[in-house]
């Protein structure tokens, strides 16, 4: 795959080229700032609306692993 890819790039890569050839800038990411505090991260979690419960998320498959 690896050797196709070198010929034919995956579509957002040839894009991103098309683009840059055309002189469309590159599109810059803002940065996704993390919360410092554990508390802060569970409140945006649950604003979210992801499932949390004791601080962790509500996954059955800790359960099952015993986490």
């Amino acid at each position: 795959m690896t050797r196709y890819w070198e010929t034919v790039p995956p579509a957002p890569q040839q894009l991103r080229r098309i683009a840059l050839a055309l002189g469309i800038p590159a599109e810059t990411r803002p940065r996704v700032q993390t919360s410092a505090r554990p508390q802060d991260a569970l409140q945006e979690a649950l604003a979210a609306g992801l499932p949390v419960m004791e601080g962790r998320p509500d996954d059955p498959l800790l359960d099952f692993l015993d986490l």
